[in-house]
């Protein structure tokens, strides 16, 4: 299947999804989310998979939640943080391996998932943040 903002490579019993948003430093938008979790879903059906790798394009892994979508489509911020959470439950229990290769910034969302993945291997240039903190989002 075709993802807009994913790359996907399956190689024997390894699928390396790749958040493919460097323009945005690969931040989680509505779409990315819901693409991700179909990927997860279909690799938990798939007995062909046996170990998810997580990686960003670009310069970063995942600078956190697409704050360009806040106020859009849901008025009140904690369906948002909902959705969020919800999808870190869904990486958190996911019955199958998942490795985060950190190739840079992991902030927000991005250090949310990286904190749910069963191993993460960063590179020198990795680096962790909690932002919301700064900004007043939690």
């Amino acid at each position: 299947m075709q993802y807009k903002t994913l790359l996907i490579e399956k190689t024997g019993r390894v699928i390396v999804v790749t958040l493919n948003r460097p323009d945005k430093l690969n931040a989680v938008s509505r779409e990315l989310r819901t693409e991700f979790l179909q990927v997860l879903g279909e690799s938990e059906e798939d007995d062909q998979v046996g170990v998810t790798i997580v990686t960003g394009a670009g310069k970063a892994f995942c600078a956190g939640a697409d704050i360009s979508e806040f106020g859009i489509g849901e008025p009140d911020w904690r369906k948002k943080q909902t959705a969020s959470l919800n999808a870190v439950k869904q990486i958190y229990e996911f019955p199958k391996p998942i490795i985060g290769a950190i190739n840079g910034v992991a902030a927000g969302d991005g250090s949310q998932w990286v904190l749910a993945f069963d191993l993460n291997i960063a590179s020198e240039k990795a680096k962790f943040a909690w932002p919301a903190t700064r900004l007043g989002l939690l």
